[in-house]
């Protein structure tokens, strides 16, 4: 034994000795690893029950509130404006209105054939009351005495023919005597009407050539105007109001007597419209006084005196253009009078005539009409009867389902009819001021139009413009709110705030779709500087009260659906299908599969 040791004492001084020791345990331990096999090691996850809010996160810049430009989805005629420029108007107010023609007609009528599917609904529902089956007796009664008398009315047909004869000659004869003294009253309110508008026109025409001249010399004296687009439209109106001058001198140029009534209707709407032009060119005109650069070739004095002059100018084109459309509307009532009254004098004289002809050419045919009544009254007193027999029977099953389906059918056509008709209306997406009006009502609107159809600033003195990749634009509506991190407050200060626009046009970048989306910041107390850094969480979705997992234990088959794997007894995995909802940051919402507390997998290891 005493060789051994020795031999085991020497081969300790040896390093290699050591080596090959530690390389045979490391050997043995891997194989003793290798017979006792590796475990499986789950990582699990509860399911949760609480809030959860899904939010689109992006990264913006803090910039001064530019105008919000809103346009119309449909095209068409502009029917209604609300608003003008400066005017301050609520979130939802309505701002403008195309002309949608059979649009708003249909939305009416989808209503209404609601209204009437729902009030036969319920009217079957209800049934019959004692109250109405009372009132239905009374009809049969009513309809028994209404036959009873078409049968005296019969009898008595012959008896009243002579007696009506009499009557329709006497009623000829007032007819007529109304209709001449009709005429002669009313022919000469329009003869004077019509001199009195020829008179100023005539005279109207004179002082338009007048203001034509003031303008044009006002103009031609204008120096170092800074508003040029004034300017520009000030010669605009000008040269309108000139065209409109010699349509109007071309028409005065014939005799009053020569005139048709046409002629004179077309020469009052035409002054009538040059005195608006020159209106147009003087408010202009004042403008671009008024954006004079005061220098040593042109005085204060000098600007405030051509201002006056403009004014005065105004004021005066005002009350001719009063003047005018006084007479215009005094002949067209004078001439609107004469046609409804004598119309009405000839259609009595007619009514008086036909009933006078219809007796003496058609006696046997009362008798007949008589004989008919009669007819028809035993018919309704018939009909009556049905009627109140069935008003006592009770709705049947089918009779309700029939009355229900039409009222869901009405019901889907309104909502249809609704839709379109939003593509003609704007309204105001946030509380806030209307800087523009780029349209006039009766101007032609189109979906391709270039210019917005107004253009407002949000009360916030602030927005934040992000670009939102498609993936995440169709979650985002206007209205949604905003949460708002600043860098420069860092993430303890919050801001709140709302979506007020998405636009409809897409914007590449580095070959990706995104959109641009506006949010507004809520006004605050906080210090904010355009150009800041701003983070916004867009909230998207809400949901109180659900069942919730994180994505990583959500998983999906070749079919597209959505499972979670479950232990068993025995540590055997199980897959249970589930129905999703929301995605939100701090987990998805779990529908239905899983209830609160169950434990699902999110990983597995080896060991």
């Amino acid at each position: 034994m005493s060789w051994i040791f020795n031999t085991l004492k020497r081969l300790a001084k040896k390093k290699s000795f050591w080596i090959v020791l530690i390389i045979v345990v490391i050997i043995v331990i891997v194989i003793l690893n290798m017979i006792k096999g590796k475990k499986t090691v789950y990582t699990m996850e509860k399911v949760k029950l609480g809030n959860l809010v899904q939010t689109v996160s992006e990264t913006g810049t803090v910039e001064s509130a530019s105008a919000i430009d809103l346009n119309f989805k449909g095209s068409g005629k502009l029917a209604e404006l609300k608003v003008k420029e400066g005017d301050k108007v609520k979130s939802g107010q309505l701002l403008s209105r195309l002309d949608a023609g059979s649009l708003e007609i249909a939305v009416r009528q989808a209503q209404a054939n609601v209204d009437i599917a729902q009030a036969n609904l319920n009217k079957l529902l209800a049934g019959a009351s004692a109250e109405d089956l009372k009132v239905t007796e009374e009809t049969v009664n009513n309809a028994r005495i209404a036959f009873e008398n078409a049968k005296n009315n019969y009898d008595n047909s012959l008896l009243k023919i002579d007696a009506d004869t009499t009557t329709y000659e006497q009623a000829v004869t007032a007819a007529q005597t109304s209709l001449d003294n009709t005429k002669n009253t009313y022919t000469k309110s329009v003869s004077d009407a019509r001199q009195n508008l020829l008179t100023t026109l005539r005279n109207k025409a004179n002082v338009a050539n007048t203001s034509l001249d003031f303008i044009n010399y006002q103009y031609n004296n204008l120096n170092n105007v800074s508003d040029q687009q004034a300017k520009s439209n000030t010669m605009w109106s000008y040269n309108l109001a000139m065209d409109n001058k010699t349509k109007l001198v071309n028409f005065l140029n014939k005799s009053d007597q020569s005139m048709s009534e046409d002629e004179i209707t077309q020469a009052g709407a035409t002054a009538i419209t040059l005195f608006e032009q020159i209106n147009d060119s003087l408010n202009n005109l004042f403008n671009c006084i008024s954006s004079t650069v005061i220098d040593a070739r042109f005085s204060q004095l000098l600007v405030d005196n051509a201002k006056a002059l403009v004014k005065a100018e105004q004021t005066a084109d005002s009350a001719n253009l009063s003047a005018l459309q006084a007479a215009d509307q005094t002949y067209k009532t004078a001439k609107l009078s004469y046609t409804s009254v004598v119309d009405t004098a000839t259609s009595n004289l007619t009514t008086a005539q036909n009933n006078l002809n219809s007796v003496l050419a058609n006696k046997d045919v009362s008798t007949v009409t008589a004989k008919a009544a009669l007819d028809s009254a035993q018919g309704a007193y018939n009909l009556a009867k049905a009627q109140f027999e069935l008003k006592k029977a009770k709705p049947r099953l089918v009779d309700i389902g029939y009355y229900q389906a039409q009222v869901n059918q009405a019901a889907a056509a309104r909502d249809l009819a609704l839709n379109n008709l939003n593509d003609y209306i704007i309204f105001a997406p946030t509380d806030g001021v209307v800087t523009f009006v780029n349209y006039k009502l009766g101007e032609q609107i189109g979906v391709a139009s270039t210019k917005s159809a107004i253009s407002m600033l949000g009360t916030g003195d602030f927005q934040i413009k992000v670009d939102v990749p498609e993936s995440d634009i169709i979650k985002i509506k206007v209205g949604d709110p905003v949460k708002i991190t600043l860098d420069a407050y860092g993430s303890a200060d919050v801001f709140e705030g709302k979506i007020v626009s998405i636009n409809i046009a897409e914007t590449v970048i580095q070959d990706v779709v995104y959109y641009k989306v506006t949010a507004q910041i809520d006004p605050t107390d906080k210090e904010i500087k355009s150009g800041m850094t701003a983070n916004v969480d867009i909230i998207t979705a809400t949901a109180e009260n659900v069942l919730s997992l994180s994505g990583r234990a959500i998983k999906q088959d070749e079919t597209g659906k959505k499972y979670v794997e479950i232990l068993k007894f025995g540590n055997n995995v199980e897959k249970v299908m589930i129905e999703t909802g929301i995605k939100a940051d701090t987990g998805t919402e779990i529908k239905s599969g899983l209830q609160e507390g169950q434990e699902v997998i999110i990983s597995k290891t080896q060991k």
